[in-house]
């Protein structure tokens, strides 16, 4: 029976996905280093930003404090998110509010900084609907390793065979398979391009998914 229903934030909520990568090409320019669109899309949307600094500081050859580029980059955002327009993806709230309608828990689990995430659900109209909320900064190891899925579990206190996760990205897909936790995959512009074999299923948008979900599993 399902008890819970889980989404991602970036990209499947809200359309925020671009400004994580504007993010890491303002912080990189001073060094000259520039990440493409492409680069961007193949090899980082999806993870967290602790692992994609890492990434980026091997790449580049650039010799920073560990810690310092990303802070640099939550910085930038954070102010972002505080003056520009945040849109909501398409049936974002009527998915969640669909959830809470049949009784079933809902959760938040975003790989971004807990200030970040909550500027967001706040300024978006979200928060309220969420009885957890969980970010990158709640663990030590982001996506795609499972350790906020685990977390979010115990938060719910549900079994990961009684809840669903929507992901946008073949990292939180990782993140909630290894979990245990069924994945309903909605790639966007960023993601489309990743691997989603994994997937429970893949869908064109939040509104089939959660269609597919009530036929599923809700419907008499």
């Amino acid at each position: 029976m399902l008890k819970a229903a889980i989404f991602d934030l970036d990209g499947v909520l809200i359309n925020t996905e671009p400004y994580q990568w504007f993010g890491w090409i303002e912080v990189l320019k001073p060094y000259d280093a520039v990440l493409s669109k492409e680069e961007y899309i193949s090899n980082y949307a999806g993870k967290s930003g602790i692992i994609i600094e890492e990434e980026l500081l091997k790449k580049f050859s650039l010799s920073i404090e560990k810690g310092a580029l990303l802070r640099e980059k939550e910085k930038l955002l954070l102010q972002w998110f505080k003056e520009k327009e945040i849109e909501l993806m398409p049936y974002a709230k009527e998915s969640v509010e669909f959830f809470l309608n049949k009784n079933l828990k809902t959760a938040l689990i975003s790989g971004g900084p807990r200030d970040e995430v909550i500027l967001k659900l706040k300024r978006t109209g979200l928060f309220p609907l969420f009885s957890v909320i969980l970010s990158g900064s709640d663990v030590k190891r982001g996506k795609p390793n499972p350790d906020v899925y685990l977390l979010g579990l115990e938060r719910l206190e549900v079994e990961s065979k009684s809840c669903i996760v929507f992901e946008d990205t073949a990292y939180g897909l990782e993140a909630a398979t290894r979990a245990g936790i069924k994945c309903l995959a909605i790639p966007n512009e960023f993601s489309r391009e990743q691997d989603f074999s994994k997937a429970t299923k893949v869908f064109n948008n939040l509104k089939e998914a959660v269609g597919w979900v009530e036929d599923k599993y809700i419907a008499v």
